[in-house]
């Protein structure tokens, strides 16, 4: 009983951790997908001639993929100075800091609770011009992973207080009919009965199953604990 019970757990926390894989991917994926075409964007109007920092209808453009994703806190566009041209949300005064973590054209910083993409942008020749940062808050994505663990852990709970009630019921049917074979042979053989010895038996077997019990769902209740999203 134990270690199917160890085993249910074990699944629900594999099966939350994959799940909480794949969405961030997702999620990292739509995201890179929104800066890629924002780069394609700007980069275009700079092969016009234009200058990042007059670029026409750029906040306007970052005001748009901001209303479209309740969950974008910020979206900046950084010059080759560390300065921020437009931005569209929250103020972040540690973006222009961001871009020293990281060199290459697409990059990606996770924190608790938030993500940070980067694309580096162009002008024509491939010399830089400046930096597009996307800050995403994860707070959802955390909320419902952890819905969803709590759904597989209560689950694994059900299943495992069947089991064991299943399991009581069996060995209490099993001794009573032992019992009952018993007595039978006795009183074939003119013996006296046997009393309530196998009794005790019994309880102390349905006891050990009932702790057994106990001590996994103490294990379920850890695991899901470790499934919590962290204070942010």
């Amino acid at each position: 009983m134990l270690v199917s019970a160890l085993a249910l757990g074990l699944g629900v926390v594999l099966q939350a951790t994959r799940l909480d894989d794949t969405t961030r991917a997702i999620d990292e994926s739509r995201l890179r997908f929104t800066l890629d075409e924002l780069r394609t964007q700007f980069e275009a109007r700079m092969a016009l001639g234009l200058p990042l920092n007059a670029l026409p209808d750029a906040a306007a453009v970052l005001e748009r993929e901001l209303r479209r994703d309740p969950d974008i806190v910020s979206i900046s566009v950084i010059d080759n100075a560390a300065a921020s041209v437009f931005r569209a949300g929250a103020a972040d005064a540690g973006a222009p800091a961001l871009l020293g973590q990281a060199a290459a054209r697409d990059w990606l910083l996770r924190e608790p609770g938030f993500i940070t993409l980067g694309a580096r942008l162009s002008q024509p020749g491939g010399i830089p011009a400046g930096t597009l940062l996307l800050r995403h808050a994860t707070h959802r994505q955390a909320g419902a992973i952890a819905l969803v663990a709590r759904e597989l852990t209560l689950a694994t709970v059900c299943a495992v207080l069947l089991t064991t009630f299943c399991f009581v019921f069996g060995v209490d049917l099993l001794v009573r009919r032992m019992d009952d074979t018993l007595a039978r042979m006795n009183a074939a053989l003119g013996l006296p009965p046997s009393g309530d010895g196998a009794a005790p038996h019994a309880a102390a077997l349905v006891g050990d199953v009932n702790l057994a019990a106990a001590n996994a769902l103490h294990d379920l209740a850890a695991g899901r604990d470790t499934l919590a999203p962290a204070p942010e």
